[in-house]
C-alpha cells in the first residue's frame, strides 16, 4: 500500500494522520471540497456517494504527488460497499412517488448506479483502465483482495484506486481508499494482510459511522413496502415511527390492512400466517413485525 485515506462524517485521516476540521457530516465533504480541491464545480450537482469518492480520492491522489490530469491506462478504479446508491435511489423516489404531482428529476435519476462516483474518479484524473463498483453483503477483505488481484491480470493495469466508500444519507457515509501498486503484491494473501494488517483501514470497519446494521435496514425496507402496499401516497419512510402503533391512534391502518400486510409478508419475507388473528400481535409495530420476520423469513 502507498498511501491511504478514511473519511466518516467527523474524522479525516490521511496516510495515518489525523487532518483538523471545522465541519462534521455532508458539511465535512464541502469543507473538504473548498480546502482542498475547489476547482470542480460539478462536485455540487454530485449525490453524496459521489461527493465522499470525489473528496476522498482527490485527497488520496495529492498525497501521492505525482503529476495528475495527464492521460493513462495503467491505473484501475475498483471501489465496493453494501448499500449500493441508496441515497441517491431514495431521493429519486421522493421524485416520483407522488402520482398527482409526479416530477421525475434526471438530475437525481442520473446517480442511482453506485458506479458513477468511479467515472467521477476516472473522467477527473484521466484514467482510462478498469473502472468497478462491486456491491457485497458485507465487508469481506478476502472477496475484495480476490477482485483487486483480478483487475491486475490486465497486463496494462499498474495500480488501483481502490477500497469501501458507503453511505445511507448524506450525514453517514464511510470512505475507506488506498492506492495499490501490482509490484507490491504477488498472491491475493499478501494483499488481503495489506488490506487488513499492514494497513488496517479495515480492520475498525463496522458501520457505525453508517448509523445502519441489518435491522436497521429491514425496518427501512419495510415502512418501503408498506407505504407501498397501502398506497400511503404522502408519506415516506422518515414519517413512519418504527415504535408506534400501526393501528389505532399509530399509523390508522383497519383491518382491510391488516390483510395487505399478511400478503405482504407472504411475498415479500415467505411468511404464512395460517391463523390471521396472529397479525394482532405481530403488526403491533413497524419495529415488532421486523423482529417477526427477521425470526421466521424463509426468503
Amino acid at each position: 500500500m502507498t498511501h491511504s485515506v478514511i473519511i466518516t462524517p467527523d474524522s479525516i485521516i490521511v496516510d495515518n494522520k489525523p487532518l483538523a476540521h471545522n465541519a462534521t457530516g455532508s458539511a465535512l465533504l464541502t469543507e473538504l471540497y473548498r480546502s482542498y480541491v475547489g476547482d470542480y464545480p460539478k462536485f455540487f450537482k454530485m449525490d453524496t456517494l459521489s461527493k465522499l469518492g470525489f473528496v476522498a480520492s482527490e485527497m488520496l491522489l495529492k498525497n501521492e504527488g505525482q503529476k495528475r490530469f495527464v492521460p493513462r491506462e495503467d491505473r484501475a478504479v475498483v471501489l465496493f460497499n453494501k448499500m449500493a446508491s441508496l441515497q441517491a435511489d431514495t431521493n429519486y423516489q421522493a421524485t416520483i412517488q407522488d402520482p398527482e404531482n409526479f416530477f421525475p428529476s434526471p438530475a437525481a435519476f442520473v446517480y442511482t448506479l453506485p458506479n458513477i462516483v468511479t467515472g467521477e474518479i476516472a473522467i477527473r484524473n484521466k484514467y482510462f483502465g478498469e473502472t468497478s463498483f462491486i456491491v457485497m453483503e458485507s465487508c469481506e477483505s478476502h472477496i475484495m483482495a480476490r477482485q483487486l488481484m483480478n483487475a491486475f491480470q490486465d497486463p496494462m493495469t499498474q495500480s488501483i484506486l481502490g477500497g469501501w466508500l458507503d453511505c445511507s444519507d448524506e450525514n453517514h457515509f464511510e470512505a475507506r481508499l488506498f492506492l495499490v501498486e501490482k509490484q507490491q503484491f504477488n498472491n491475493i494473501e499478501s494483499l488481503e494482510s495489506a488490506l487488513v494488517t499492514d494497513l488496517g483501514i479495515f480492520k475498525s470497519l463496522n458501520f457505525k459511522s453508517l448509523n445502519i446494521n441489518k435491522m436497521d435496514e429491514l425496518i427501512y425496507t419495510l415502512k418501503q413496502q408498506i407505504i407501498e402496499a397501502l398506497n400511503l401516497e404522502d408519506m415516506k419512510p422518515e414519517d413512519i415511527d418504527e415504535n408506534a402503533s400501526l393501528f389505532g391512534e399509530g399509523l390508522g391502518l383497519d383491518s382491510i390492512d391488516a390483510l395487505e400486510l399478511i400478503v405482504l409478508m407472504e411475498k415479500n419475507y415467505g411468511i404464512k400466517l395460517q391463523d390471521p388473528s396472529m397479525g394482532k400481535e405481530i403488526f403491533k409495530s413497524v419495529a415488532v413485525m421486523a423482529d417477526y420476520i427477521s425470526k421466521n423469513r424463509t426468503k
